[in-house]
């Protein structure tokens, strides 16, 4: 049986799917069965796939006729999984060679891991290209304060984390299913980072954050809430903590397109407000009001 089992969904991927199975092909550590699963696609997806499955034996090729959504899909690969560890692949995204080979040994080596991931950054036309930076541990109130510090594409999972605790994606979280998922393995399990690039991520406008930021963002405030309903048993101690670690980053637009304010949260006592995005305006700081980051000019009572 190979070490790692592969999973990627795939929905009407026919512009980028080649190019994100060639990235996993062409992986430095071989050990893996690759499990596609095309979701009803109505482009050329399928066929794709097939060709590629043809030529490598190693590929495992699911083609549901009706589609199913992405959080059934990717319920329905969990089960397929049958190796030591599950890595996560996106369609649209490209895995750096070295990516199975660093994972594998870092979960080797440390056995008390049920998930790591890397950094990832960002690609596409006309974007910058970012490296999307994420915290080397994450502990369950992080997860709290701090949101999603981890990128699903980059996951390789412990299998036993998941069947020992019966741990699926949630359909109650919509377009935040992956937040969710990492909430419940850090419940039982320690989740990590390698601090270096091991995937870039394609930025397009058809990206979930792009056309479904509203749901994403309800769907993750309900996992805040769930996460909060299990550990505090006083209400309003619960929703006191869950104002103080919503989004990280607010955005507040003149005429809805203009950014003139933007609200950055650093974790419970500091939050920082910048003028257009970019300019210092006030710091809030353990009760303390400054402006321009260092001019006292009051306090929260």
């Amino acid at each position: 049986m190979p070490r790692v089992s592969v999973l990627m969904p795939a929905y009407n991927s026919e512009k980028y799917i080649a190019e994100a199975i060639e990235s996993i092909l062409n992986q430095t550590f071989t050990d893996f069965e690759f499990i596609i699963i095309n979701d009803g696609s109505t482009d050329g997806t399928s066929k794709i796939v097939r060709k590629y499955a043809t030529r490598d034996p190693r590929i495992k090729f699911i083609d549901n006729k009706r589609n199913q959504g992405l959080i059934a899909v990717l319920n329905q690969g969990l089960d397929l999984c049958t190796c030591e560890y599950i890595a996560r692949m996106d369609s649209d995204d490209i895995s750096r060679p070295e990516r199975f080979k660093l994972q594998v040994d870092y979960m080797d080596t440390h056995p008390n891991v049920g998930v790591v991931g890397a950094w990832c950054q960002k690609f596409g036309n006309q974007v910058k290209n970012d490296v999307f930076k994420y915290q080397e541990s994450m502990r369950l109130f992080d997860w709290l304060i701090y949101g999603t510090q981890f990128a699903h594409p980059t996951a390789m999972i412990r299998t036993s984390v998941l069947r020992n605790n019966k741990i699926y994606y949630d359909p109650k979280y919509p377009h935040a299913e992956d937040y969710g998922f990492w909430v419940s393995i850090a419940r039982v399990s320690e989740i990590h980072n390698l601090q270096t690039v091991l995937l870039d991520y394609r930025w397009h406008d058809t990206n979930v954050s792009v056309l479904h930021h509203k749901t994403q963002m309800e769907s993750a405030e309900r996992v805040r809430h769930d996460l909060l309903e299990t550990v505090l048993t006083n209400d309003e101690d619960g929703k006191k903590l869950l104002n103080l670690t919503r989004e990280l980053n607010q955005h507040f637009w003149l005429f809805g397109f203009l950014p003139i304010i933007r609200r950055k949260q650093y974790g419970l006592t500091k939050t920082k407000y910048y003028l257009f995005e970019k300019i210092p305006l006030l710091r809030v700081q353990d009760g303390k009001i400054y402006l321009f980051e260092f001019i006292k000019i009051g306090g929260i009572k």
